[in-house]
């Protein structure tokens, strides 16, 4: 089964580009994706997400304004003059029918389209633009088509808004279709028969996409995840923007139950719209039953949806956590693997821009397309025109510039000024120096400063860690009930090393730290799992008061490059080597470099009988007291000295450091002279017992580094209401506000309330 060639109804066609913009206008975000094409490939050269600053949504909103306030900072964002644009509108805007056709010669296809076009299209055919593809098969006879328009009214309603930006689509297609296009190329489907679906619930609604054969089959419904939130609004009697923020902490709330209750009808009626389309498809094509579905959409955050709808459906459920032949590296590629669930219509749009979706349908007004021809051509009669007046005015330009040249020789009255300038400059400086009283006492002074910086990066490490939300059971001292949780659900995070490396930008006279963070975890889709939490919070936290720094917000990177999967072997060796992971300026980690190795301290814990030590340290000017090397469990090397686990090597400290050899059987060390100093190995003399392992023979964990970068405040840029310098860092939530005492009554009435409504349920 292939494609067949676009609609022949179009009188003006658009030659497709090397590079184009897709734009998304959903009902939460706009957004964009850049595409450059490299032969059948692409590369992403560009990206924006871009909220509106209310749902479209939202009761009594102005929608057109909302949306063109968010492509107005779209536009201010990115250069998109001259750039070929294709945009979508969704497919609950538009229409979509697929219809068999008899036996007939290619040339009567048009025609027996329009026909087809006029009976399946609810309006009359003049007050549309419509196009269509035909699907043909070697195999059979038939010839399959899917027809697809939209109203000139709701065209009429979004080109006056675009216009008004200064954005000018020289493609407009569904969002179905462009999911299709997007999905068809990067999964490589080609000739694939087994069906697959893709399912993607936006806000206003749900489009069930099928891929069978190169071919694509649409059904649209409306529900979606607006009226989840709308659910859990009217249960609890909350703002929308209260439900929206309830509804995706629903897994990890307290009154998760009560909150899953509050959107039964819509998961009901979600199940039923997929059962019934999915059934009517297979009563058109016998013998094709789709097994397997992918989810797209945002909404597919909400927590238990994905094995809701796999478990009742008995089909394979999988989501689009990321893409597979495209990416974004360098300090977006965090920002642009959180956003791929949502981002995959923008992505279609920009291939059908470059010339490579398959399914290539225009629904823009003809006449837009002419005057988008012609007005490419303008910049042609200009510059000819631009030839013939500076042809005529080489013509009397060369005498007018002779008569005025004049002399560029200085006067003598000048060259003296500027001599006696110098003397004076170099007399003053002369003087200045004199009252030089030397570095040694700034030096002192500088001693004292920035000694708050450390302390606060600690506390928003800790911070970031925490805002994984680990539950009452992973923060219980029951480890028989942590063991018997499915570690992909365990929401907690381990922070292993903490390390930073100061630098001086002489450009913009500014200080940085960059800050590395090597962290373990096993919660299952774990970019989304990091995106959504410790990154998160980062790029939230950017600026505080009382916070002697500001954290860079595009500096914050996930380095897909830096994961690591470790599986948990016999008698917990693993099988891989952890160390890697210890990235920044740690030198010489400690521990051994075995082939397998027992995990560090952090979830499958043992008393391990080879160490692994990941030396954390940091850069500084004094060196560390030698280290000694010993078999044991990993340590975790942070700060001065680095403290070991059992018998564990020491972390790094502050740079280079000295091994110090100790066999087995060596006695406690005694006292020698007055001047002479002993080491004390403590590991050897009281042994820390080890952590508990958590993990069972063939469970696994994943490591990485999270890094980014700070910029330090100068004295008079902290804003705090006391002395920066002289308070401690105070204790942040997630929200990135300093954390008040705890009251001494209870809470807010208005959090009582909602309490009482969620015990209610």
């Amino acid at each position: 089964m292939h494609a067949g060639s676009p609609s022949t109804r179009r009188v003006v066609h658009m030659a497709s580009s090397k590079v184009a913009w897709g734009i998304e206008v959903g009902s939460y975000a706009i957004k964009a994706i850049r595409l450059e094409r490299e032969g059948s490939n692409v590369v992403v050269s560009d990206f924006a997400i871009i909220p509106h600053k209310k749902v479209l949504t939202t009761p009594d909103l102005d929608v057109d304004e909302m949306i063109r306030v968010s492509l107005g900072q779209l536009i201010s964002q990115k250069s998109l003059e001259n750039e070929r644009i294709v945009i979508s509108v969704p497919g609950h805007s538009a229409f979509a029918r697929f219809a068999k056709l008899p036996p007939v010669e290619p040339k009567k296809v048009p025609d027996i389209v329009k026909f087809e076009a006029v009976q399946q299209i609810p309006f009359p055919i003049d007050q549309v633009e419509w196009d269509y593809q035909a699907f043909a098969s070697d195999e059979s006879p038939e010839i399959e088509v899917g027809i697809f328009a939209i109203t000139n009214d709701r065209l009429e309603q979004r080109l006056p808004i675009y216009a008004d930006v200064g954005l000018t689509p020289e493609n407009i297609n569904l969002s179905p279709v462009a999911v299709y296009n997007a999905l068809h190329y990067d999964l490589e489907l080609g000739d694939k028969h087994e069906p697959i679906v893709f399912l993607d619930i936006g806000t206003m609604s749900t489009d069930l996409i099928i891929a069978e054969d190169n071919r694509c089959w649409v059904r649209t419904f409306p529900i979606g995840g607006t009226h989840f939130t709308k659910a859990v609004e009217e249960k609890f009697k909350l703002s929308y923007g209260k439900a929206q923020k309830l509804k995706h902490e629903a897994a990890t709330h307290k009154y998760a139950k009560q909150i899953m209750s509050a959107m039964k009808d819509q998961f009901d009626d979600l199940l039923q719209d997929i059962t019934r389309s999915i059934g009517y498809y297979h009563s058109l094509h016998p013998d094709s039953e789709p097994k397997t579905v992918i989810g797209v959409g945002s909404t597919f955050k909400i927590p238990g949806l994905r094995r809701f709808l796999g478990d009742t459906l008995n089909v394979k459920f999988e989501r689009l956590d990321e893409f597979k032949r495209i990416s974004v590296q360098g300090r977006e590629a965090a920002d642009f693997a959180s956003a791929s669930l949502s981002m995959a219509t923008a992505y279609g749009l920009a291939l059908q821009g470059v010339g490579l979706a398959p399914i290539d349908i225009n629904l823009a007004p003809v006449t837009a397309l002419r005057e988008q021809v012609w007005h490419s051509k303008i910049k042609w009669f200009a510059a000819a025109a631009a030839v013939a007046v500076i042809a005529t005015g080489v013509m009397f330009t060369k005498p007018l510039l002779g008569n005025g040249l004049i002399s560029s020789e200085q006067p003598v009255q000048i060259r003296n000024a500027i001599s006696t300038s110098g003397r004076h400059k170099n007399a003053m400086k002369s003087a200045s120096s004199i009252l030089v009283s030397g570095h040694a006492a700034p030096n002192l002074l500088g001693l004292l400063g920035d000694r708050e910086v450390w302390p606060h990066l600690v506390t928003d490490a800790t911070e970031a860690v925490a805002s994984a939300s680990p539950g009452s059971v992973e923060l219980s001292d029951d480890l028989e009930r942590i063991r018997q949780m499915d570690p992909g659900r365990r929401q907690i995070v381990l922070l292993e090393d903490l390390n930073g490396t100061y630098r001086y930008d002489e450009k913009n006279k500014k200080r940085y730290i960059d800050v590395g963070m090597a962290i373990a975890f096993s919660t299952d889709g774990k970019q989304d799992f990091l995106n959504k939490t410790i990154l998160k919070w980062l790029r939230d936290n950017e600026e505080r008061e009382g916070v002697p720094y500001t954290i860079i917000k595009d500096s914050v990177s996930l380095n897909q490059d830096q994961f690591r999967e470790l599986a948990v072997g016999p008698g917990g060796l693993l099988t891989e080597d952890s160390t890697s992971l210890v990235a920044g300026n740690s030198r010489d980690g400690g521990g051994r470099n075995d082939q397998q190795r027992r995990p560090n301290r952090d979830f499958t814990g043992g008393n391990a009988n080879q160490g692994s030590g990941l030396g954390g340290g940091f850069q500084g000017k004094r060196q560390g007291a030698p280290r000694i090397k010993e078999s044991g469990s990993a340590g975790l090397g942070i700060g001065n000295s680095g403290a070991s686990g059992n018998q564990g090597g020491s972390g790094n400290s502050f740079g280079n450091s000295q091994e110090l050899e100790i066999p087995d059987d060596t006695p406690p060390p005694t006292r020698g002279g007055a001047n002479e100093r002993q080491k004390t190995p403590v590991d050897v003399l009281a042994p820390i017992p080890g952590e508990p392992g958590l993990f069972s023979e063939g469970q696994k964990f994943f490591r990485t580094i999270i890094t980014f970068t700070v910029m330090l405040k100068e004295p008079g840029d902290q804003t705090s209401s006391g002395n920066a310098t002289e308070s401690a860092p105070a204790s942040t939530g997630t929200s990135g506000q300093s954390r008040p005492a705890p009251p001494t009554g209870g809470g807010s009435s208005e959090d009582d309330e909602l309490e009482q409504l969620l015990k209610e349920g």
